[in-house]
């Protein structure tokens, strides 16, 4: 349950970011941990795990908060590991939903771009210091 059939490129997700996900099964409603967003799925850790193990295939429903903006996604089970799932969100699901992908490519830009700030930001105070020190 581990081969990666992955076409885009993943961004992690740190506990700052802000972005929050609940995952949906049925009528049960776990808050969950997302550790990466790419632009057609992500990767989630369920908090409190999920009492049932949700196997490749079971069909979701996700619901990402970011930026003061709620987005739901339809998505389904696609590899379960290290403690969570990774989750992909079709364009076009089997029930006639439209996931709204542009909303999470602009959610995963969000984040990469925030990603390079800090790195910019880190890299640039390291070279002060440097200077100084020089």
């Amino acid at each position: 349950m581990t081969d990666e059939r992955r076409a885009a490129f993943r961004v992690s997700v740190k506990r700052t970011s802000g972005l929050h996900t609940t995952v949906c099964l049925a009528n049960q409603t776990w808050e969950a941990k997302a550790g990466n967003v790419s632009t057609e799925g992500m990767f989630v850790r369920l908090e409190p795990e999920a009492p049932v193990s949700l196997e490749r295939g079971t069909p979701v429903i996700v619901e990402i908060t970011f930026g003061g903006d709620v987005s739901t996604f339809h998505g389904e089970i696609r590899s379960r590991r290290a403690g969570g799932y990774g989750i992909f969100f079709p364009r076009r699901c089997e029930d006639g939903f439209i996931n709204p992908l542009d909303r999470l490519e602009n959610i995963w830009a969000q984040l990469q771009r925030d990603d390079l700030s800090k790195r910019l930001f880190v890299g640039s105070e390291l070279r002060d210091r440097l200077k100084e020190e020089g």
